[in-house]
């Protein structure tokens, strides 16, 4: 039996139950963003002797879907502001965060407000047949600081492209190896697809062959339930054809086989592990 990437041993999926708490908590704003110090600066305003330092990061979600429900995920971008400045007291602010996937003319916003230490995160959710490809995050915005004399000092910022992240579709690799059993080094085939999620017009989903593309092929004699892997690198395997095929011949050995598709712009990379041997006693 074949293993995709979220197939692990019970302590790793406790991890990742526990990691997606955490977005949920981070999406909710309930959880503390990243430091101002580990968010990258996009744009320092001086102006009369004030000064606003912003800092922005960003990342896109993984679009997927129940092809047997036609259930369709909503698309996230995430993003995580801090507002710094100097010289007097921050009095009025009003922004927005811009949204354009590269390659288009839409820009979408989505209005801004920040806390008492200039700090905001936010998950912004999108519909799930939006167009997937990389989108530039941007901000844009007025601040007032007024100074110690009483000045009032007014500072505009646009920053279009603070970050960029990808907003992908899920992919899948199904595949099959001959002489499951064997491990004396007898050829054994290795045939499978590379797949997408497909999303018709009328909302139907489906998995569609990817016509192209390249999945790697390694050996891993600790399978997908370590922390170290051992992965040796074996050959790529080029993806062709209407139903999105590979094929190769391997030597049997025992253990496991790893299928890694690395992804594009507008599908997500996924893993499958391949057992070869006798493995009824590991517990899997």
């Amino acid at each position: 039996m074949s293993l995709h990437s979220t197939s692990r041993s019970s302590a790793l999926r406790r991890g990742l139950v526990a990691l997606a708490t955490a977005a949920t908590l981070l999406a909710g704003g309930l959880v503390v963003a990243p430091s101002a110090q580990a968010t990258p600066l996009v744009d320092t305003s001086e102006r009369a002797g004030t000064v606003v330092t912003t800092r922005m990061q960003a990342k896109g979600s993984i679009i997927r879907g129940n092809v047997e429900t036609d259930e369709l995920h909503p698309a996230y971008v995430t993003y995580w502001v801090n507002l710094d400045w100097t010289g007097g007291d921050l009095q009025a602010f009003d922004g927005v965060v811009t949204l354009q996937r590269v390659g288009a003319r839409q820009v979408r916003t989505f209005p801004l407000t920040l806390d008492a230490d200039g700090d905001r995160s936010r998950r912004i959710k999108l519909p799930g047949t939006i167009t997937p490809g990389s989108y530039r995050v941007g901000i844009e915005f007025t601040a007032t600081v007024e100074r110690r004399d009483g000045r009032l000092v007014e500072h505009t910022v646009d920053v279009n492209n603070a970050r960029t992240v990808p907003v992908r579709r899920t992919s899948m690799i199904e595949a099959s190896i001959s002489n499951p059993t064997a491990t004396d080094g007898r050829t054994s085939r290795i045939r499978g697809k590379l797949l997408v999620l497909g999303i018709a017009d009328d909302g139907d989903l489906t998995w569609d062959p990817m016509q192209s593309g390249t999945v790697r092929l390694s050996y891993d004699p600790d399978g997908p339930w370590e922390d170290r892997a051992r992965e040796v690198f074996v050959r790529d395997l080029t993806v062709s054809g209407a139903h999105g095929t590979f094929f190769t011949r391997v030597a049997a050995r025992d253990r496991w086989w790893k299928l890694t598709y690395a992804g594009n712009a507008q599908f997500a990379d996924s893993v499958l592990w391949l057992p070869q041997g006798d493995h009824s006693g590991c517990g899997c």
